[in-house]
């Protein structure tokens, strides 16, 4: 037994004797319940009809971005409902900026402050369980998360996990080749007779149009690279998930080799094609020339930017608001080919390792993911305050700025039981509830690096990424050039030994499934 599990232990004997230990009214039908539980009833015994220990405290929940106007209305209503459900929970919310936010989740574990929530990515998962940033989940799933474990597919619980241990509560949404997407203005593509884009030609001839007719507007941002994968080959990244990382494997290979993404023609067609799109003049010449792209997308500055597979229907209702007769389209080169399942999951929700309330941050997950009334009050905020329903529908149409809440709800979102804008149709509601149906299943879904083994490596390796890798895929190098330093300064941080300890998890991956 460890010795927090040892210490929930005696804290619940001891209020057992005292006569103190009270039944919190759980959480209510599971999510997969959603439609015949839309009136919001709440199941009292909650999941297995067992009743569930009552959870106090305050959860501190760090997340990216800029904290919602409204934030502190929304909060007050949520500990509002969760006390009158019986889960007695003070919740406090910190913010940090996109550029700082790795880098903060790594320092609030390493001096020990007393966070206990936080939004990670399965790519980075490797590295933060081997820095010891996040805590594993097992325990607290089984006591606090109940409802959570049995409505979340098994699949997707593998995949949050490394060595047989969960890291995260996943997403449940479409995961095939998810991040794989560009997304361009449909009404330009329209007004200049462009055909639907479904090659990398397709899509250059696009971005030069704009450069030709669209004076004032740069054609895409130098962003979306993962995009490109598809392109050049079928990528399975053990880590990294914007289209680079140490070791890569094809899911079509056999042997399921591990090799350096770095000396790929993958790589060198990709640094090349951004170049091209720099030197045309279709990407941004100085990195700060577009500081904010969705800003920009917004304004009528950027013509593409890079997405994923639900990232159009959340940035729809911001475009409408500033371009009403715009329109958004999403854009998956070679869609013909094989689509792979690489991941079961891609954000999470982690309990930090430095947390003094993780049975506390997994009962608010599971408080939220298992009834939508919960649900939507976290992530859209009070209904007819902070949003309105057209319908099915949701909206934000009338609501006064110090009303927005502008949550970051990609982070926890459930394709179950998350609400559309009207300006998403219904044909691309139906295709993303079935995106995943026809997916190829890759032999590597659910395999998770652990990095521990060689994690002052993968740190040396991390700093040579970010010296080079950024600025080539903006087209700011010429690859000729860098590649030689590059490479050698890979080699000397220990590329080869991290792309041998991958292979050698990986075949321990692919033993363990065949027996």
């Amino acid at each position: 037994m460890t010795k927090k599990k040892m210490l929930v232990s005696i804290l619940i004997l001891a209020m057992m004797l005292s006569g103190l230990l009270t039944a919190c009214s759980g959480s209510g039908g599971s999510a997969s319940e959603k439609e015949g539980n839309a009136g919001g009833k709440k199941n009292e015994q909650g999941t297995g009809g067992e009743k569930k220990a009552q959870v106090g405290g305050t959860v501190k929940i760090v997340l990216p971005g800029d904290a919602p106007k409204d934030l502190a209305n929304v909060q007050k209503a949520l500990e509002d409902k969760l006390n009158a459900d019986g889960l007695p929970l003070k919740l406090e919310f910190t913010y940090f900026p996109w550029d700082q936010y790795s880098n903060k989740l790594n320092l609030i574990a390493a001096s020990g402050e007393k966070y206990d929530l936080a939004w990670t990515h399965v790519s980075w998962l490797s590295q933060i369980v081997s820095k010891h940033v996040v805590a594993p989940l097992d325990e607290w799933l089984e006591t606090s998360g109940k409802d959570l474990k049995a409505s979340i597919p098994s699949a997707n619980w593998l995949s949050a996990s490394i060595d047989n241990r969960i890291y995260g509560i996943p997403t449940l949404v479409p995961t095939a080749e998810n991040n794989n997407f560009f997304a361009i203005r449909g009404d330009l593509r329209q007004k200049y007779n462009l055909p639907e884009i479904r090659t990398l030609a397709d899509f250059e001839n696009y971005l030069d149009t704009i450069k030709k007719n669209e004076p004032g507007m740069m054609p895409i941002a130098n962003d979306g690279t993962r995009a490109l994968l598809r392109e050049f080959g079928d990528v399975y990244l053990p880590v990294g998930d914007m289209g680079a990382g140490p070791g890569y494997v094809d899911p079509a290979d056999p042997e399921l080799k591990v090799h350096n993404f770095y000396e790929s023609e993958i790589f060198k067609n990709i640094v090349n094609t951004k170049r091209k799109w720099y030197l045309n003049g279709w990407m941004p010449k100085d990195a700060q020339e577009i500081k904010d792209p969705e800003a920009a997308l917004n304004n009528g500055k950027l013509a593409a930017i890079w997405s994923n597979v639900l990232k159009t229907t959340e940035r729809i209702d911001a475009f409408k608001k500033t371009l009403p007769q715009g329109d958004l389209e999403d854009v998956f080169l070679n869609p013909d080919k094989p689509k792979y399942n690489f991941d079961a999951a891609s954000n999470l929700l982690s309990v930090f390792s430095t947390s003094e309330h993780p049975e506390g941050a997994v009962a608010f997950v599971n408080w939220f993911r298992s009834q939508q009334e919960n649900y939507d009050l976290f992530s859209y905020g009070v209904k007819d305050v902070n949003y309105k329903m057209d319908g099915s529908a949701i909206s934000v149409e009338g609501i006064g700025d110090q009303q927005t809440y502008n949550q970051v709800y990609w982070a926890w979102d459930d394709i179950r039981l998350k609400h559309f804008s009207k300006h998403v149709s219904p044909e691309l509601i139906q295709s993303l509830q079935k995106w995943d149906k026809g997916a190829v299943e890759a032999p590597t879904l659910g395999f998770r690096f652990n990095a521990d083994p060689v994690k002052a490596e993968m740190a040396q390796i991390n700093a040579v990424e970010k010296e080079y890798v950024d600025a080539a895929y903006a087209g700011f190098s010429d690859y000729d050039q860098f590649y030689p330093k590059f490479q050698s300064k890979l080699k000397s941080a220990g590329i080869d030994k991290v792309i041998e300890e991958m292979q050698r998890q990986l075949d321990a991956f692919i033993a363990s499934k065949k027996k």
